[in-house]
């Protein structure tokens, strides 16, 4: 649970420096691998929280975060002690959907801007830990994002994302 959290945390906060699809750092180390059976449950804005004077809404670390949540996992390798845990069913798996990732086709990114919710991909998703300009930092690629099966209509919002209506006191 913790990796998925800092998972989230890294791709809402950080990569927004990348204008175009970059190659992997010269120095990258491969920790982990998962491919997943997923669902795309649809895009999630997520403010920015780095509690500066223009955050959320006018720093530019704002993130549109496309979210899939995972039915199976066909294959998962950790190369070490570090690395993301196996993506169990059931848990979700943010991509930033506008941020260029270095790793990452850019065909990714044109894939999921066709998706509608209730579409099933096989998703595959690296963990690298890389060094980039003096820097280390977590990369999570998606290396392989293809849709097994399209959705016939978006699916109705669940009820807990729904706005629920305040009780009237008197």
């Amino acid at each position: 649970m913790k990796g998925r959290i800092f998972q989230l945390l890294v791709t809402v906060m950080g990569w927004h420096c990348f204008a175009v699809a970059a190659p992997l750092p010269q120095h990258a180390d491969l920790l982990a691998s998962n491919t997943v059976l997923a669902e795309f449950l649809g895009m999630r804005a997520i403010p920015c929280m780095g509690r500066t004077a223009l955050c959320p809404d006018r720093c530019g670390h704002a993130a549109s975060v496309a979210v899939f949540r995972v039915l199976f996992n066909e294959a998962y390798s950790k190369y070490g002690k570090y690395g993301d845990d196996k993506a169990e069913p059931g848990c979700e798996i943010p991509v930033d959907a506008k941020a260029d990732t270095p790793g990452q086709a850019p065909s990714v990114l044109k894939t999921l801007s066709a998706l509608i919710p209730g579409d099933k991909v096989r998703l595959t998703q690296k963990h690298y830990y890389a060094e980039q300009g003096g820097v280390c930092m977590p990369i999570r690629p998606i290396t392989e994002l293809i849709v097994t099966e399209k959705a016939d209509k978006p699916l109705p919002p669940k009820p807990e994302d729904a706005h629920p209506v305040m009780p009237i006191v008197r």
